[in-house]
């Protein structure tokens, strides 16, 4: 007699009889199921809500405390600058720029600190609607910042101090909270106080997008009745967040609860007050009989609490209970007697399996294996088994190896960006004395490190700067780089000619060099006093002029540096007229790719130099910044495939 290929099967085999001895199991126990399941499902919602307040708990705790370290890490900027007020302004602009969770942020000095200013001065940038921050200074007779809670505690203890939540009409012109960190002159006396506001929004958004609750969007927060809802209450009881807005910073908690015959709610208050965590049930919330979760929030001294009826545990509860119910009662009389004998038959060479592979998994890989007599899928899952016990003694070893050479290699890149990274200007504006001349310039490397450059300094009233590109990415190219520019400094260290600064600086890359690498490079001395610009191209893109109109730069075509020693570099010069912007970058601009591989273009940058002088912004940093959006959207979620540098500089 032939069988079916899967009637000897131990997956059939098995599933069959697990079925039947869970049943039979359930069916000695019925009455026990239904307390249960439902304490189960119970003490399910409950690991579920109480997982929420923790995760509340940890998010919101992270965001304070990047507040706090960001706060921290900008104080020393302002108190280095505190003997130039104006300044406080860009500084506090920055910050809001590197920060965008943050609200606004301002520098509440005491009384008369500034006494040509008046009692009040508090200087402070708020972030406004589509990316635009407003500066002012707010403190005045009718904005006393010196009596609110954030200036007057911070002062009082000398150390930093989280506010508790108010309406700012003045600054921010929401709902906030403040962070405020005590300012110090360079004697160590306390002169004013740095606050930092994080909007209540952002918490309020967050409670409200928390899906996760209802995995079938059948729960929600509101202020229904019969649906889950949240709250947020303050270190006094005030609502912060509450689903009915008339609620919050305008009344208490326990003022509410007052209101209630039922008095555990009372003591649910008390606890949340005092930063306890819990999850207690059953109270009565207008009528319906529900469980509230409840537990601290981060370091704020805030709490909240989470409502959830009743109704929400029983129903599936009886449901599962029905449906139990009912197939044990059909099939009982059926499954009794066979599953006890059989399960126990067939799950015996598991048994044995399992327990080696639990001695394998505590990394004894030479444990020998049980013989498995029957020729069935026990018997393959044993074979597979011994063969991904080999595999995993020979795969742990190799992974040891990699991975200690992957962290070394990780390590010494990251060293070696931050040592290329501080090669280069990074302080802007780099002459904040002069009114003559403005420059900002960034890099962008395609990888950790990478072979772009650019240089500038002042010498005998002449600005000499430079950009270059190495040919290549990488280590290789970042060596080179780091040459090129230290030879940079040295030749123009003592020469005021661009083409004998080039060429000097082509002998010293061409000696010897094996690699057959090269640099663009583009070299100018600009006469800060006439005007007049001196300059030698090798090779590189040339630069843009922007000041009544946008012009491209003439450049004689020169060989780039290391390709030969003794190429003889052109010279050429230009008057500049004053308020004209020189605009220069690198490859990675004009050749920068998007998915489908078309390049950004010279035409692009011309364009977008025409936009930016149209609108006023052919400053370096406006139009740098300008330069950046424009090709970040064109790359879109195209890969960097090369280094990106420019350099803006406008004579005045």
């Amino acid at each position: 007699m032939k069988h079916h290929p899967y009637s000897k099967s131990f997956a059939s085999r098995l599933t069959w009889r697990i079925i039947l001895v869970l049943i039979v199991m359930l069916s000695g126990t019925f009455g026990l199921i239904f307390y249960i399941s439902h304490a189960a499902l119970k003490v399910e919602e409950t690991n579920h809500y109480e997982s929420f307040l923790n995760i509340t708990n940890e998010r919101v705790g992270h965001v304070l405390t990047v507040v706090e370290v960001v706060a921290k890490n900008n104080r020393p900027d302002i108190e280095k600058n505190l003997a130039n007020p104006d300044k406080l302004y860009g500084i506090l602009e920055q910050f809001l720029k590197l920060n965008p969770y943050i609200t606004g942020c301002g520098i509440g000095f005491t009384a008369n600190y500034y006494p040509q200013r008046g009692r009040w001065f508090e200087p402070y940038v708020a972030r406004r609607a589509h990316g635009r921050f407003e500066s002012a200074q707010i403190g005045s007779a009718t904005h006393d910042y010196m009596q609110a809670e954030w200036f007057v505690q911070t002062i009082q203890e000398g150390h930093e101090h989280w506010s508790v939540p108010y309406f700012d009409d003045k600054g921010a012109n929401q709902i906030i909270c403040t962070y405020s960190l005590p300012i110090r002159n360079s004697e160590g006396k306390l002169v004013a106080v740095f606050g930092v506001d994080l909007s209540l929004d952002w918490l309020k958004e967050f409670v409200d997008q928390v899906s996760w609750l209802d995995k079938n969007d059948s729960i929600h927060f509101s202020s229904g009745n019969s649906d889950v809802h949240s709250f947020i209450i303050g270190r006094d009881g005030t609502f912060i967040v509450h689903p009915d807005s008339t609620l919050v910073l305008k009344s208490r908690f326990q003022d509410y609860v007052k209101q209630t015959s039922d008095t555990l709610d009372n003591v649910i208050c008390r606890e949340m007050m005092e930063g306890k965590k819990g999850f207690v049930g059953k109270i009565d919330v207008k009528g319906i009989s529900s469980y509230i979760a409840f537990g601290p929030i981060g370091q704020t001294g805030w709490s909240m609490g989470i409502v959830v009826p009743d109704v929400l545990f029983s129903l599936m509860s009886y449901i599962v209970i029905f449906i139990t119910m009912l197939v044990l009662i059909i099939t009982l009389p059926l499954i009794f007697f066979v599953c006890y004998i059989t399960i126990r038959h067939s799950t015996s060479p598991l048994k044995h399996l399992a327990l080696s592979s639990n001695e394998v998994a505590r990394g004894n890989f030479e444990t020998p294996l049980p013989v498995i007599k029957s020729n069935d899928e026990i018997q393959k899952l044993r074979d597979s088994f011994e063969a991904m016990q080999h595999s995993l003694s020979v795969y742990i070893d190799e992974l040891k190896q990699t991975t200690a050479q992957k962290a070394s290699i990780e390590s010494e890149l990251k060293i070696a960006h931050d040592i290329q990274m501080n090669m280069l200007p990074k302080e802007f504006p780099p002459f904040p004395e002069r009114t003559d001349i403005d420059i900002y310039g960034q890099v962008t490397p395609a990888k950790a490190v990478g072979g772009d450059l650019f240089d500038f300094f002042i010498r005998d009233e002449k600005l000499f700067f430079c950009i270059g590109d190495v040919s290549g990415k990488g280590v290789p190219a970042s060596l080179v780089m780091a040459v090129t520019r230290a030879l940079f400094r040295t030749a123009s260290s003592h020469e005021v000619h661009p083409d004998v600064i080039v060429s000097a600086i082509n002998s010293s890359v061409s000696e010897e060099n094996d690699s057959s690498m090269f640099v663009t490079l583009f070299v100018g001395v600009l006469d800060l006093s006439s005007g007049q610009l001196s300059y030698c191209n090798a090779g590189h893109d040339s630069p843009l002029l922007i000041g009544s109109d946008v012009s491209i730069l003439p450049c004689d075509s020169n060989l780039p540096n290391g390709v030969m020693p003794d190429w003889h570099f052109s010279l050429q010069q230009i008057a500049l007229a004053p308020h004209t912007t020189i605009f220069l970058y690198t490859d990675g601009l004009n050749e920068a790719e998007d998915c489908k591989h078309s390049q950004f273009g010279d035409d692009r940058i011309v364009r977008i130099a025409e936009a930016s002088l149209a609108k006023g912004q052919a400053d370096p940093h406006a139009l740098i910044s300008n330069m950046t959006k424009a090709v970040h959207q064109f790359v879109g979620a195209a890969e960097q495939s090369d280094d990106l540098t420019m350099l803006a500089i406008r004579y005045e």
